[in-house]
């Protein structure tokens, strides 16, 4: 009876070192994913600017009027032509996040992975080839999730830990967009998995890290690191009430952004023009605003960074570059085109951020060579009025700017707009876009869907029996994975490292997501 029960706790120590060390190939398999995301996602980025450069070269030089007119014609051809690639492929279609967060909950399937990233990565570049103003980050994620689902593939990775690539490849995609690993960790937990799974931070931070050092490695330069970050000198009420001041304006200008987009984003479609029509009056917005300050098109990152670095006295120039850049960016986002919103949301943050600095400068409030620490204050905040992701904001703003001045103060102000727009009733921009992708009729075709979950030690599911599990209404486990075999759930006992499958109604999906993996996971 001694060596039995021996036996069985030494099969059970050597189980549990077997799974580590499957878990070791898995943050193996990550850092590699990371590799390739970044050697995927840098180039994006690198050939976005290199475009711009062409844009911005020829702009500048004022040429002959009869130069525009081939340039205009080769761009609307471009837009006709990635607008029917959307067509072909719906899930290229927009930034990328909401379906990211969809193949990660199994609401999407990508079934064709490499097509569809290399129509994400042609079709992003051309669009933004063109100048609408769009960003990189969104179609860098989605780009790392689908290196993400095909190394899973090719490498043949069991479907509880298949989740963990994609949220890696995500993570990493934003990593090689801005260099930032920490705040694209963050990112997968507050806005694309939504839920802290151990597995998920470890493996979105080992991908992130090198992806992100094979950008820093392509762009040795960050622009963001040449703005500088002078405090105000203010005694300690005063920045209170500044404060929040940035966090009450933020937010109702915030409110105004998200429900202005998606009114936009919604109304786009309904318009009865054709296609190349609507590419058409895109366009021409897109060149009368490089005919006057190209900087502003691209998302206009370009114009923020001059901006910031050497801010403009003009108030009304600016109220009226912000306003352009604003509207220009919801139409473009609204089109559909492969580009996301997160740089565009970064720039009408830090335009609204030079506004105030600038009232406050003719007030005698504060000084010139404070602007930018208010710019990039504030660029931190709506990003979170917008979004909803205070700590991605908060590291993403750190990081790329290498100013620890403005961490705490980022706090402060993201903390408060954060409670304003709960007040405000804002939803987050990504969580509307998702809500509206799955209500659409395509996803409300689709009955039941089956979710993968692992089993860790110690549990909740960890040594239960499948007959005597309680879980929730129309829930059922359809099958156990184990040792590389399946086994048929009756009558089994759970063990760590199972792959256990469970068939919901999709309706639910969103609601017992968290709940279900939580059984299977420990904190």
């Amino acid at each position: 009876m001694f060596r039995l029960m021996k036996k069985i706790k030494d099969d059970g120590r050597w189980r549990i070192f077997k799974l580590k060390l499957i878990d070791a190939r898995l943050y193996f398999v990550s850092i590699f994913v990371g590799l390739l995301t970044g050697l995927i996602a840098v180039p994006y980025h690198y050939l976005l600017q290199y475009f711009f450069n062409l844009r911005y070269d020829f702009f500048s030089s004022h040429p002959k009027w009869y130069w525009y007119i081939p340039l205009f014609l080769l761009m609307w051809g471009i837009l006709v032509f990635v607008s029917w690639l959307v067509k072909k492929m719906p899930l290229i279609t927009g930034g990328g996040i909401p379906q990211t967060r969809g193949v990660i909950n199994g609401r999407v399937e990508y079934k064709h992975p490499l097509i569809e990233l290399i129509s994400k990565f042609v079709g992003g570049i051309l669009a933004l080839s063109t100048g609408l103003s769009l960003g990189r980050e969104g179609p860098s994620v989605q780009i790392g999730s689908y290196v993400g689902c095909l190394v899973s593939k090719w490498g043949r990775v069991l479907a509880g830990e298949r989740k963990q690539l994609l949220s890696a490849g995500a993570g990493a995609g934003l990593a090689a967009a801005f260099a930032a690993p920490l705040a694209s960790s963050l990112l997968v937990i507050e806005s694309i998995e939504r839920f802290d799974a151990p597995k998920t931070a470890i493996t979105t931070l080992l991908a992130g890290v090198v992806a992100g050092g094979v950008a820093s490695w392509i762009f040795p330069i960050n622009p963001y690191f040449r703005i500088d970050a002078i405090v105000p000198g203010m005694m300690f009420w005063s920045q209170v009430k500044l404060f929040l001041l940035l966090a009450a304006v933020i937010s109702v200008f915030g409110k105004l952004f998200s429900i202005t987009t998606l009114q936009v984003k919604r109304i786009y479609p309904a318009i009865k023009h054709p296609e190349y029509v609507k590419m058409l009056y895109l366009l021409f917005i897109a060149f009368m605003i490089s005919m006057t300050e190209v900087n502003l098109t691209g998302g206009g990152e370009q114009f923020l960074l001059s901006q910031a670095m050497h801010p403009d006295m003009h108030i009304l120039w600016i109220v009226g570059m912000m306003l352009l850049h604003l509207v220009f960016s919801i139409f473009s986002f609204s089109s559909g085109l492969p580009g996301g919103s997160f740089i565009p949301t970064l720039v009408t943050g830090g335009l609204l951020g030079q506004i105030i600095a600038l009232i406050m400068v003719q007030q005698g409030v504060i000084a010139y060579e404070n602007i930018s620490y208010i710019m990039l204050i504030c660029m931190s905040a709506f990003l979170v009025a917008v979004v909803r992701t205070p700590l991605t904001a908060i590291v993403l703003i750190t990081e790329i700017t290498g100013h620890l001045e403005v961490f705490y103060p980022s706090i402060v102000v993201g903390g408060l707009t954060y409670y304003f727009t709960e007040m405000l009733q804002i939803k987050p921009l990504n969580v509307t876009l998702y809500e509206d992708m799955i209500h659409s009729p395509a996803f409300k075709e689709e009955t039941r869907y089956t979710l993968s979950v692992e089993v860790m030690s110690g549990s909740y599911l960890d040594g239960k029996i499948v007959d005597e599990l309680r879980l929730p209404e129309r829930c059922i486990i359809i099958n156990v994975h184990r040792d590389k075999k399946d086994c048929a759930p009756k009558g089994q006992t759970l063990m760590p490292g199972d792959q256990v499958q469970i068939e919901m109604d999709s309706q639910d999906i969103e609601k017992l997501y968290e709940p279900l993996v939580s059984m299977a996971n420990i904190y």
